[in-house]
C-alpha cells in the first residue's frame, strides 16, 4: 500500500471493504521459535501504519507476543492475536474482524 509519506509498505494481507465505508484491514505475522515474539514486529507495523492509516491494524504472534509487545501493540492501537498454529491464527482472525 502506498502511504501519505509515497512510500510503498507491504502487509502479510489487506482488506477492505467495497461498501461506501471502504474501511481497510491490514494484518502482519511474526513468529518465532522461541517461547515468544519480541516487540520488534509491533515497531515495524506500527511505522507501516502511521504512514499508511489504516482503520484497523493486527498482528498475529505465533506463538506469543511478549509483555513488552503487547504494551506497545495497545499504545499504537495494534490488535494481537496470539496462536500456536495456523488454524487458530485464522480462526481468531475472523472473530476479531466480526466486531
Amino acid at each position: 500500500m502506498k502511504g501519505k509519506s509515497g512510500a510503498n509498505h507491504m502487509f502479510d494481507v489487506v482488506a477492505h471493504k467495497k461498501d461506501a465505508s471502504k474501511k481497510v484491514t491490514v494484518v502482519d505475522l511474526a513468529t518465532s521459535s522461541e517461547a515468544v515474539v519480541s516487540e520488534q514486529p509491533v515497531i515495524a507495523l506500527f511505522a507501516k501504519i502511521f504512514d499508511v492509516s489504516p482503520d484497523n491494524a493486527y498482528l498475529i504472534a505465533i506463538p506469543k507476543m511478549s509483555d513488552n509487545g503487547k504494551k506497545m501493540a495497545e499504545l499504537y492501537n495494534i490488535q494481537i492475536i496470539e496462536a500456536r498454529n495456523q488454524k487458530e491464527a485464522i480462526k481468531a482472525l475472523k472473530e476479531k474482524m466480526k466486531k
